[in-house]
């Protein structure tokens, strides 16, 4: 089934190389036959136009050998040139000054166009010209103009202009037939929409600008597009410019039609390579499940135990493949080092453990083993509305005491308070640790303000009883102040209230001059914050 594979993928990538070479070949086609059908409605439209042109001049002559008629008799001279034009919607003489004179269609006689960029370029020039999109202001429809000026004989310049319809692209119907789904777009060099055949959607005198097609047509005369219409279908379109004007015209086609067979064959042939492989992968799959799959799900179970710890896990018995006996072999001997190496591991955890959260010096817990312990008190306490006390303790005058006597006798003094914490501690619960320096703390779960004064008092007299010798002291020995707080648990609360109550129990002990034992109350402490 590999080989059959292997010879089946380079044929049917040729096969999709053609195809997509024959797709190229139709799109640059059906560009070409655009621009020819573009190239011959810009013709068509020039005709139009050259007829247009033609009118204006006939009516402009005829009028001025007319030595400027009355309105009524004028009137009718325009009527006789339009009669037979069904796509000039009127016809009027314009004077020098933009009013305008007589006209075909009564509404505009007397209105003033002098502001109007097509009457003074013909005015000026003497010229055939051909406005831009606009809205009439007597009808409010859109139109576009031909104006043409001539003089009369009395020496007084005329404008006569042609208000064309802009279902002149009715004109296209017979381009279009000539190949079904052909759309027809004309724009003109402001991005406003000014005709589409056949009509769908978008109305004439919109303004398109943004459009990727519109936008590729004011960017260039001439040139292709594949994008989607103003309908939103994608066509490919090709466009060119008017000569007569500053407006394009775009002829498109659907690409979707275009390319539906071509489409539907590279669908086919990636299909059927699609088929092949499948088959390919099924072969394999039966092929390699017992003699591969199996081995590698077996070590993957393996390797997962490992992951969960359990080394000590027998190898189910399977028969391995010459390939896999060797890797089956080697996790064996990887089990039983892995398994020693963690027993090391493990007791070097927990040295590692016993380190971090004890203090060297004295021989108690650290800041980081009292926050531990006294987060898990806590959350007891809390849960069996039990009280729980804490003593904070500090060395009364150390700094001097250190300065004094130096680091061995300082380390010495701490040493001393550190055994004194651990003979008091009676109950198995109490937990004493260094805090920081000079500073202790007893945690005494249970214990209410009474049982923790009397704790306090206790060690406060045991420390005295070290005559550790001070001779910066008052007592002229090593003393200590004592802040003591009890307090059951409440909802809300942390057990941070309980360390700031003891703490401001100590900070009132040294304030009243040390060597002494101030319970505060954690309730006024809560009202004060």
């Amino acid at each position: 089934m590999l080989l059959a594979l292997l010879a089946v993928v380079p044929l049917t990538l040729d096969r999709v190389r053609t195809l997509a070479e024959s797709r190229t070949e139709r799109i640059e086609a059906t560009a070409g036959e655009m621009m020819e059908l573009a190239r011959r409605g810009a013709e068509q439209q020039n005709e139009m136009v050259i007829t247009v042109r033609a009118l204006l001049k006939a009516a402009a002559h005829s009028y001025v050998t007319a030595s400027a008629p009355a309105t009524s008799q004028c009137t009718g001279l325009l009527n006789s040139f339009v009669q037979d034009m069904p796509w000039v919607r009127s016809l009027s003489v314009v004077g020098a000054n933009g009013r305008v004179g007589c006209s075909t269609d009564s509404r505009v006689v007397g209105l003033d166009v002098s502001d109007r960029s097509y009457f003074r370029r013909a005015l000026s020039s003497s010229e055939f010209v051909m406005s831009d999109y606009l809205v009439g202001r007597a009808s409010g429809l859109s139109m576009v103009m031909g104006a043409y000026a001539a003089t009369t004989k009395d020496l007084e310049s005329v404008v006569v202009i042609a208000t064309v319809n802009l279902e002149w692209m009715g004109g296209f119907a017979t381009l279009v037939n000539r190949r079904p789904g052909i759309v027809v777009t004309l724009v003109d060099a402001n991005g406003i929409l000014l005709a589409r055949y056949p009509q769908m959607g978008t109305a004439p005198g919109q303004e398109r600008k943004g459009h990727p097609l519109v936008d590729a047509m004011l960017a260039n005369n001439e040139g292709f597009i594949t994008t989607e219409g103003l309908d939103n279908t994608r066509r490919i379109y090709a466009y060119v410019a008017l000569p007569w004007a500053r407006a394009k015209l775009a002829v498109g086609l659907s690409e979707a039609e275009i390319l539906k067979n071509v489409d539907n064959q590279i669908f086919i042939t990636y299909a059927q390579l699609a088929f092949f492989g499948f088959l390919a992968l099924l072969a394999a799959w039966f092929a390699g499940e017992k003699l591969i799959v199996a081995p590698i799900r077996m070590l993957t179970s393996r390797a997962a135990r490992f992951g969960r710890g359990e080394f000590d896990a027998p190898m189910q018995p399977v028969a391995w493949i010459a390939e896999f006996r060797s890797l089956a072999t080697a996790f064996d001997d990887m089990t039983r080092k892995l398994a020693e190496r963690e027993s090391e591991l493990r007791t070097a955890n927990r040295h590692l453990a016993a380190l971090a959260t004890s203090d060297g010096l004295s021989g108690l817990a650290n800041r980081r083993g009292f926050d531990a312990r006294l987060e898990a008190e806590w959350e007891l306490a809390a849960e069996l509305k039990r009280p729980i006390g804490l003593l904070m303790i500090d060395v009364d005058h150390f700094k001097l005491f250190n300065d004094r006597y130096g680091h061995l006798e300082g380390d010495h003094c701490l040493r001393g308070v550190g055994e004194v914490l651990l003979k008091i501690s009676k109950d198995e619960a109490d937990f004493g640790a260094r805090y920081g320096g000079e500073e202790f703390v007893l945690l005494l779960p249970g214990a209410s303000i009474e049982k923790a004064t009397e704790i306090a008092e206790q060690l406060r007299r045991t420390v005295e009883s070290l005559s550790f010798t001070n001779t910066q002291s008052p007592w002229g020995f090593v003393t200590v102040s004592v802040g003591i707080a009890s307090m059951v648990p409440k909802d809300n609360d942390t057990s941070e209230k309980l360390v700031e109550a003891a703490d401001a129990g100590l900070y009132d002990a040294k304030r009243r001059g040390r060597n002494t034992v101030v319970v505060h109350d954690a309730v006024v402490l809560s009202e004060a914050c």
